[in-house]
């Protein structure tokens, strides 16, 4: 984990706790959650992304991947969202969520690595070939600003996947999906034995992964084959918190029209 200095002057200046985030985004989501489970007061600045707002020169100054989230604390920001989490956890003590036996600790942080790891290639991946691609569709004029702001070659080659009019291949999906499909069948297991993920106790571990179902979820990914995922979730759903943070974010009216931009994209794409 590392904190920056942002370049951006404004955000230099921030005091106390700022979250930048989007609506539907799953890593902002996380960190929503965790906020709200602690009870800690902070300021939300809210980035729409159908209107690319964070494809900015001001918002690359804060975040220089340009993505959601970013938390600024007093004036230095923390960009990556399972390091935003555990961020959040060590300044900020009580209430824990790293309370299972020092053997166990070792396993929270291997689900926060999963969960950052697959991202890119397998959530954002699967979710753009069902949905976002079609959504999130930059303009010439979008795209130019967008590469000349981006430097990380790993969001240069994603997004050069859908840019110019194309857009996600077959392929793309499957080898999301059976990444998707390795970790379910992994978390599965250890949902058999347990209510949360880590020790029986609801941890970061939970924090993390519960957004991410709810992203997979809406782009129509099976979890039948996953009856202790499916009852780990209903738990989570249940929470206020969760309710709160990621659940009544996503009700957004502007956002509305994804599902019937997935059926008419499913048509053209597979049809």
């Amino acid at each position: 984990m590392v904190k920056l200095t942002p370049e951006n002057p404004e955000a230099r200046a921030l005091e106390g706790l700022h979250l930048y985030h989007s609506a539907r985004s799953n890593c902002s989501a996380r960190v929503r959650l965790l906020l709200e489970e602690k009870g800690l007061a902070w300021t939300g600045h809210h980035l729409d992304l159908l209107k690319k707002e964070n494809i900015s020169a001001a918002y690359f100054g804060i975040n220089p991947k340009g993505l959601v989230p970013a938390l600024v604390h007093d004036g230095k920001v923390v960009i990556e969202s399972n390091d935003i989490l555990v961020y959040l956890e060590k300044q900020f003590l009580e209430p824990g969520f790293r309370e299972v036996d020092d053997a166990l600790q070792p396993q929270i942080d291997t689900w926060l690595r999963k969960s950052g790891e697959l991202h890119i290639p397998a959530i954002k991946t699967f979710q753009y070939y069902k949905l976002n691609a079609a959504v999130l569709e930059k303009t010439p004029e979008e795209e130019e600003r967008y590469w000349k702001l981006q430097k990380d070659p790993e969001l240069l080659a994603f997004h050069g996947k859908h840019s110019g009019g194309k857009s996600f291949s077959e392929a793309d999906a499957a080898d999301a999906i059976a990444l998707l499909t390795a970790v379910f069948e992994e978390m599965e297991q250890a949902l058999q034995a347990s209510p949360w993920l880590v020790g029986g106790r609801y941890s970061l571990a939970d924090i993390s992964w519960g957004p991410s179902i709810t992203t997979v979820a809406s782009g129509g990914f099976d979890f039948g084959p996953f009856p202790a995922i499916r009852r780990w979730y209903d738990a989570l759903c249940r929470r206020p918190q969760f309710d709160r943070a990621v659940l009544e974010w996503r009700k957004q009216a502007q956002w509305e029209k994804l599902k019937k931009v997935k059926s008419s994209y499913a048509d053209q794409t597979h049809g």
